[in-house]
C-alpha cells in the first residue's frame, strides 16, 4: 500500500484526531475538498476550519469509520467506507464515497459522496461538481447498465448481474438487495416509473471496480436539477455485476409526489 493510499484510507482517523497537517498533506498543492455538508472547501485556513469543525461533529455522533474497498488507478483513487455513527439513540451507518484525483505523490482535489436522508430524514440537492466526458475507459458492461437504465429496460439491467449479484442504495447497508428477487425488487421499483439519465464525468477501472462519477438530471417523466453522484460497479468472476453501489441524494419520482 502506498502511503498516499494508506494515508488516505486514514481519512476519517485524521479527522477524528483534528489535526489539519496530516489531511492537508494529501494534497500535492493547495487542499481543494467538496463534500455534501460542507460544498467546496479551498485553501489552508478555510481547510483548517473544515477539519475542526468535521471532528466536532463525528466525536459528537460517536463516529467509528471501516473502509470497505479501495479502487485505484494511476490518474485517481476512490475509497468507499461504512461510516457508524450515533443518531438519536441508534446506531446507522452512512456509506461515503470518497474520490482523490492524483497529482504527482499527491492529490489535486478530493471529493466525497454521500446520502444527507440518514442523517436528516430528506435528500439534499447536490450541483455537479464535474462536467460529462466521453470516452471514459469503462468496461463495456457499465455502458449497457447504463443505457439499460435510461432506455429504461429492466430486463437487460437484471440480465447484466451475477446469480449473487446485489444493489446498494445510498441510505445505508440494510438497504441492499441481492440475488434474482432482490435485485427484481429495486429495479422495479426503480424502472417501472420511467428510465434513468445518467451522464458519465469520470470513470476509475482496476480490472475489478470501476467507479463512476456521474450527473443525473431525469427520473421517469420527471426533468430533474443536475446533481452530482457516484456509483462503483464491481465485477464477479464471469464478468458480470457482483455489486453495484450508489453513492448519491437523487429524489425518486415516487418521493415527489
Amino acid at each position: 500500500m502506498s502511503s498516499f493510499q494508506e494515508s488516505l484510507a486514514q481519512y476519517y482517523h485524521h479527522l477524528l484526531n483534528g489535526d489539519p497537517e496530516p489531511l492537508e498533506a494529501l494534497f500535492s498543492g493547495t487542499p481543494l475538498i467538496n463534500t455534501p455538508m460542507q460544498g467546496e472547501v479551498r485553501g489552508s485556513e478555510a481547510f483548517a476550519r473544515f477539519v475542526g469543525e468535521t471532528r466536532q461533529w463525528l466525536k459528537g455522533h460517536d463516529a467509528r469509520p471501516e473502509v470497505h474497498a479501495i479502487t485505484r488507478t494511476d490518474r485517481r483513487m476512490v475509497i468507499e467506507f461504512v461510516l457508524y455513527l450515533q443518531l438519536q439513540g441508534s446506531t446507522i451507518d452512512l456509506p461515503v464515497a470518497l474520490v482523490a484525483d492524483r497529482e504527482g505523490d499527491g492529490a489535486s482535489a478530493i471529493r466525497g459522496y454521500h446520502s444527507m436522508w440518514p442523517l436528516t430524514g430528506q435528500h439534499m440537492l447536490r450541483p455537479p461538481l464535474l462536467r460529462p466526458a466521453e470516452h471514459l475507459e469503462e468496461p463495456a458492461i457499465i455502458r449497457q447498465y447504463t443505457e439499460g437504465l435510461g432506455k429504461p429496460d429492466k430486463e437487460a439491467v437484471l440480465a447484466l448481474f451475477e446469480d449473487d449479484g446485489c444493489v446498494r442504495e445510498p441510505s445505508g447497508v440494510r438497504y441492499t438487495y441481492t440475488g434474482p428477487q432482490g435485485l427484481q425488487e429495486f429495479y422495479s421499483m426503480a424502472l417501472d416509473e420511467g428510465g434513468i439519465s445518467l451522464h458519465h464525468c469520470t470513470a476509475t477501472f482496476d480490472g475489478k471496480r470501476c467507479a463512476v462519477e456521474y450527473i443525473c438530471d431525469g427520473w421517469g417523466t420527471m426533468k430533474l436539477p443536475p446533481q452530482a453522484g457516484i456509483a462503483v460497479y464491481e465485477l464477479g468472476r464471469s464478468g458480470r455485476l457482483h455489486a453495484a453501489r450508489i453513492y448519491d441524494d437523487v429524489t425518486a419520482p415516487s418521493e415527489r409526489r
